[in-house]
């Protein structure tokens, strides 16, 4: 897919997604070939781990606010919910993916781009790479199946924090808080997470797989999933309408 390059060697699949400047920010572009990738790789039953990695610089800024297809402003409520719901997708793929997933962070990880790595099992930081969801401060709420996800790692009072104090998560706080799993020299977060995923693919894939679905079936209970793209579409509304 244009942006996201796919390498598969024996049982590991390495995608690399890349926008060739923009801060790699999340465009509906970008978007849909990152969900198109991920549903495609769900089907491969010799994949049993999948690294995911931004560029050597910069994981991703976050979604594109200069993105008329995501935001579709002259667009009917409808219309507007399902191009701005565009990333609920691409993330719901990625969570749902049968196989361990990786991600590889190297530099800031912000909004849109914090929730993606979330969205994988593991995340690799490098040391000087970051965790911000500044979402709230912009007017919306944490969208893409962020909010639960974040809530489940840090809990309920230090997801509050983070987003209404629009914290900034440098790698060994991430440790900490579980956010993240290993921390790797600048510029090594990929080559870490590759050698993870080796050691990770030498398990029987059918047990690895099972014991995933289960784990997720008990601890990724989405409650927020029902009404968050309706939440997150209602924020927009209001802070463009000057309510917020």
């Amino acid at each position: 897919m244009p942006g996201a390059e796919v390498k598969i060697e024996g049982a590991i699949a390495t995608v690399r997604f890349d926008r060739g400047g923009n801060a790699n920010a999340l465009d509906h572009a970008m978007i849909d070939a990152l969900e198109t990738v991920a549903r495609e790789l769900s089907l491969n039953p010799d994949v049993s781990v999948i690294v995911l990695a931004g560029t050597p610089k910069i994981f991703a800024a976050g979604v594109d606010l200069k993105d008329a297809r995501l935001w579709n402003p002259q667009g009917q409520a409808v219309s507007r919910h399902l191009s701005m719901n565009a990333g609920v997708r691409m993330s719901t793929a990625w969570r749902r993916l049968p196989q361990i997933v990786i991600a590889a962070l190297e530099g800031p990880a912000i909004g849109g781009g914090a929730i993606l790595a979330l969205c994988a099992d593991f995340r690799v930081m490098a040391e000087d790479a970051y965790l911000r969801f500044p979402e709230i401060r912009l007017g919306m709420t944490l969208g893409w199946g962020g909010l639960p996800l974040l809530t489940e790692r840090v809990g309920a009072g230090r997801a509050k924090r983070i987003l209404c104090c629009d914290e900034t998560i440098g790698a060994d706080e991430a440790l900490t808080l579980g956010l993240a799993d290993r921390k790797a020299a600048a510029g090594a977060a990929l080559d870490e997470a590759q050698t993870w995923a080796n050691e990770i693919a030498e398990i029987p894939p059918m047990s690895l797989r099972m014991t995933k679905s289960t784990i997720d079936a008990h601890a990724r209970r989405n409650w927020a999933e029902g009404t968050e793209g309706d939440q997150f579409l209602l924020a927009k509304l209001l802070s463009e309408g000057g309510a917020g």
